[in-house]
C-alpha cells in the first residue's frame, strides 16, 4: 500500500505544479486539525481492553456523530475566512469539500476503535486496500482534467467513505444511544486526548500555515513533499503502533506486567524498521526527489535530510504518546503537545525568515530533540519506570548499523547520474543492513514465517 502511495504522489507531482499542491496542502491542514477533535478523543476509550465496551461503544458513537456533524457544519458555514486564515483563499473549495470527511469521522469511529481493540488490522488493511484503487484513478483523472487542488480533496472523501463502510460491515454499528451516566467519565477521558491531539496536529502542520504567511504556496508544497517523503518511517509502522500499542500497553497495564520491557522491546523494532529508511531518506535526498517526483522538486532536497532525522524520531514520540493514552494519562500528553507548540511556534517563524524552508526542516527537529521526547521520558519514567537508558540503549545499534551502511552507499555510488544513484544506493543499502541486522530482524519475524522462509531457501540450494 506504501509503495502504491508513493507512486501515486510521484505521478500527481509530474501533474500538478507545487503551487496547487500547496494550496491542497493548506486546506488539509485545517482538516487535519479538525479532524482530531471531531469525535471529541472518545473513541479511543472504545479501543481500551480495560473498560466495559457494550456500555460504551453506543452513548461514544452518539456523541461522536453529533459532534463531527456540528465541526463538519461550521467549517461549511466560515469556509472562506478559514482558507484566508489559512494564508491562501485559494483553499476554499477544497476547505468546503473536506468539511465532508469531518461529518463522516462520527460513524465510523466506533467501527475503528473496536478494529484496533481487536487488532483486526487485516480489516483496516483490507479497507485501505479497496479504497486506493477508486480513490486514486479519481485523483489522477480530476487532476489530468484540471481540478487542481480540489482533486485531491474529492479522491480522499472517496477513499474515506470506502474505508468507512468496510470497517462498519465488519463490526457492525452499535446504535446511538445515550447513557447519561457516562458522559461525564468519557469526556473527562476524551477531551484531554483530543486537545492533545489538536496540538499535536497543529505541531505537525503549523510549518504549512507560517510558510504560506511568510513565503508562498508554492513553497508550501514543495515543502509537504519534503515532509511526506521523510514521513516513510512512520507511514511503514506509524499504522501498527496506532493499531497496537494501546490495546497492548493497556493489557500490560491491566494484568500488572513490566511495561518498561514492553516498551523497550517496542523501541528496539521500530529503531530496527525505521532508522533505516530515515537514513536512506537523508543521505540521498536529491535523487529520491530528482527522480521520484520531477526536476521541479529538486528544490527541497536540503529541507528533507533534516527532516528525515525528525521523522525517525517522531515514530519514537509516536510510541510514547501511545503509552500515556495506554496508562489514562491524556492529561499528561495534552502538556507535553502544549509544551512543543510553545516552543515550536517561534521556531518556525524564526527558521522561515532567517534561513526559509531549511530554517523550518531545523527547527521540527530541533523541538523534538530537546523537547518532545525529553518531556515523554519525565513522565514514562514516573509511570513505568522507562528512562532515558531504556530509550537510548535500544535505539543506539540500529543507528550506527544504518548511518555506517548508509554513508558507505552513499560514497560508493558519488559520482553516478541520480537515477544510478538511487537504484545502486538502495540495493547496496538494503543488502549491507540486511546482514549486519539479520539477528534483530530475523526475531522479528513470526515463527511460522520465519520456519517457512528458512525451508524454501534450504531447498533451493538442494540439487
Amino acid at each position: 500500500m506504501r509503495i502504491g502511495n508513493i507512486a501515486l504522489t510521484a505521478v500527481v507531482a509530474r501533474i500538478m505544479a507545487p503551487h496547487e499542491v500547496g494550496i491542497f496542502t493548506l486546506a488539509v491542514t485545517l482538516h487535519a486539525f479538525l479532524t482530531s477533535v471531531a469525535e471529541l478523543g472518545i473513541a479511543s476509550a472504545a479501543a481500551r481492553a480495560d473498560l466495559d465496551q457494550k456500555q460504551i461503544e453506543p452513548t461514544v458513537a452518539h456523541i461522536s456523530v453529533i459532534s463531527s456533524l456540528t465541526i463538519a457544519a461550521v467549517v461549511e458555514i466560515f469556509a472562506a475566512p478559514l482558507a484566508t486564515a489559512l494564508g491562501n483563499a485559494e483553499s476554499e473549495p477544497s476547505v468546503r469539500i473536506l468539511a465532508i470527511g469531518i461529518a463522516l469521522i462520527g460513524p465510523f469511529a466506533v467501527p475503528g476503535a473496536v478494529l484496533q481493540r481487536d487488532f483486526r488490522q487485516d480489516v483496516v488493511f483490507r479497507a485501505s486496500a479497496i479504497a486506493f484503487l477508486p480513490g486514486s484513478l479519481l485523483l489522477l483523472a480530476l487532476a489530468w482534467l484540471g481540478f487542481g487542488a480540489t482533486a485531491f480533496a474529492w479522491s480522499r472523501i472517496f477513499a474515506q467513505l470506502i474505508i468507512g463502510l468496510v470497517m462498519m460491515k465488519a463490526t457492525g454499528w452499535p446504535g446511538m444511544r445515550l447513557h447519561r451516566q457516562l458522559i461525564v467519565p468519557l469526556l473527562t477521558f476524551g477531551i484531554p486526548l483530543a486537545l492533545a491531539n489538536l496540538v499535536s496536529q497543529v505541531v505537525l502542520n503549523a510549518d504549512y500555515i507560517v510558510i504560506a504567511h511568510l513565503l508562498s504556496a508554492e513553497a508550501v508544497g514543495l515543502f509537504g513533499i519534503a515532509f511526506n517523503v521523510a514521513s516513510w518511517p512512520s507511514a511503514v509502522i506509524g499504522t501498527v503502533l496506532n493499531g497496537l500499542v494501546l490495546p497492548t500497553i493497556s493489557r500490560v497495564v491491566r494484568d500488572g506486567g513490566d511495561t518498561a520491557k514492553s516498551l523497550r522491546q517496542a523501541v528496539t523494532m521500530i529503531s530496527t524498521v525505521a532508522f533505516p529508511v530515515a537514513a536512506f531518506t537523508a543521505f540521498f535526498a536529491h535523487p529520491l526527489l530528482a527522480v521520484l517526483y520531477g526536476s521541479r522538486w529538486e528544490e527541497a532536497s536540503p529541507s528533507l535530510t533534516l527532516l528525515a532525522a525528525y521523522g525517525a524520531l517522531f515514530v519514537i514520540g509516536l510510541l510514547l504518546a501511545n503509552a500515556l493514552v495506554a496508562f489514562g494519562r491524556t492529561g499528561s500528553l495534552l502538556v507535553v503537545q502544549v509544551l512543543a507548540l510553545l516552543v515550536l511556534a517561534p521556531s518556525l517563524i524564526f527558521g522561515a525568515m532567517w534561513a526559509g524552508l531549511i530554517g523550518v526542516a531545523a527547527a521540527h527537529a530541533v523541538v523534538i530533540v530537546v523537547v518532545v521526547i525529553p518531556a515523554y521520558l519525565v513522565i514514562a519514567r514516573r509511570l513505568a519506570g522507562f528512562g532515558a537508558s531504556d530509550l537510548i540503549g535500544p535505539m543506539m545499534l540500529p543507528a550506527v548499523r544504518a548511518l555506517a551502511c548508509v554513508s558507505t552507499a552513499w560514497v560508493v555510488t558519488q559520482g553516478a547520474s541520480e537515477l544510478v544513484k538511487l537504484l545502486a544506493g538502495g540495493i547496496l543499502f538494503g543488502a549491507m543492513y540486511v546482514f549486519v541486522a539479520r539477528t534483530t530482524l530475523r526475531q522479528m519475524v513470526p515463527e511460522r514465517v520465519a520456519f517457512n522462509i528458512t525451508r524454501t531457501l534450504r531447498l533451493r540450494r538442494e540439487p
